[in-house]
Parts: C-alpha cells; structure tokens; sequence
C-alpha cells in the first residue's frame, strides 16, 4: 500500500445519475468493490477518513473493519452538491437544463450548476481537505474515502494532471489513487 491514498466509494443505485450530495448507500456490488479494494491496499493504514455521505461512510466501515480500525469522518471529503441537477442522467439535464448543460460543457468545470455548488467554493474545499491529509500524510499512513469529483479536482487543481486523465484514475467505483508526495502538492499550488 502506499503511505496515502484516496479510494472512491463503492457502487449505488444512483450509479450513472448525477449523485453529489444524494445520500444513498451502497449496493450489493459496491460492498463487493470495496472489499476488493481493501485486500488491495495490502498493507495496514494507520487511520481511516471518510467523508460524510452514506456511500463514502460505508464504503469506509468495511475498509476499516478489515483492518480494525475505526473510521474518522470529514463532511470536507464530500462530493460537490449538483442542485437541480442531483438524482438526473446527463440525459435528462440536457433535455431539461438545456442551455445550462451546453454552458457547463463549455466551460468545465468552471460552469454553474443550478442550485448547486460553485465551483470555486468547491475547489477551495478539496484544497483544505488536501492540505490536512498531506499534513496528517507526514506523520501516519492514511486512506481517504471520498467521491469521484473530489478525486479528479485534487488532480487536476493540485496536481496539474489533465482532466481526461484525472477522470481514468477515478471513473471507477472503488479506484485507489495515490496521492502524491507533499512537496509535489507545493510545486503546484495556485
């Protein structure tokens, strides 16, 4: 295992809908996701976090009762809130939202979602929540699980990584990310 890494929380059946800060649990294969990511960090993490969200919590429990260690939740770790857009296909945004879908597409990820969260506000969390995990990094092992935004945006805003690329490490449920050395992350603060 690495000294820190984030996993994205196992399957739901909101599974190809726009979940932000929908609340559900996981599914059958989600727990099954999971359970395979556990036995692939190899190693034993000195701590667990997670954020608040059911899916991320769960997915996190069963991390953390194969190792037997409890799990420490962070609301920070949660997923972007999509607004009027939470529970929807991007099929069904497009046919709706039209010219806000076209605008989001356009100007990615900086474009707004109705009633959601900006993305600035966003950002500036993932950097908080980034900064506390590479601090706690120095001192513990740790495992992080969050959501696939989170993932991609710590990425790309801290890591300069390409948002095609940010997006392969994270598409699928249960994708365990390292995360990088804390003097990377300095390198590419904004």
């Amino acid at each position: 295992m690495r000294d820190r890494v984030l996993i994205r929380h196992g399957e739901t059946s909101m599974a190809g809908l726009f979940c932000g800060h929908s609340d559900p649990p996981l599914n059958d294969a989600g727990r099954q996701q999971i359970m395979l990511a556990a036995t692939m960090l190899g190693q034993r993490p000195d701590v667990i976090y997670a954020s608040d969200l059911k899916r991320a919590r769960q997915s996190a429990e069963l991390i953390a009762s194969h190792f037997g260690l409890a799990v420490h939740v962070r609301p920070g770790l949660r997923e972007v809130d999509f607004g009027a857009w939470e529970g929807l296909s991007w099929t069904q945004i497009e046919e709706q939202f039209p010219a806000e879908a076209q605008a989001w597409t356009e100007r990615y990820p900086e474009g707004k979602i109705p009633a959601g969260e900006p993305y600035e506000t966003f950002r500036e969390r993932v950097r908080r929540e980034m900064r506390f995990l590479l601090a706690e990094a120095e001192v513990q092992s740790l495992v992080a699980i969050t959501h696939g935004g989170f993932i991609r945006t710590a990425l790309t805003e801290l890591y300069s990584l390409p948002h095609a690329e940010a997006h392969r490490c994270s598409a699928q449920y249960a994708s365990i990310v390292p995360i990088p050395p804390v003097r990377a992350w300095g390198q590419h603060e904004k």
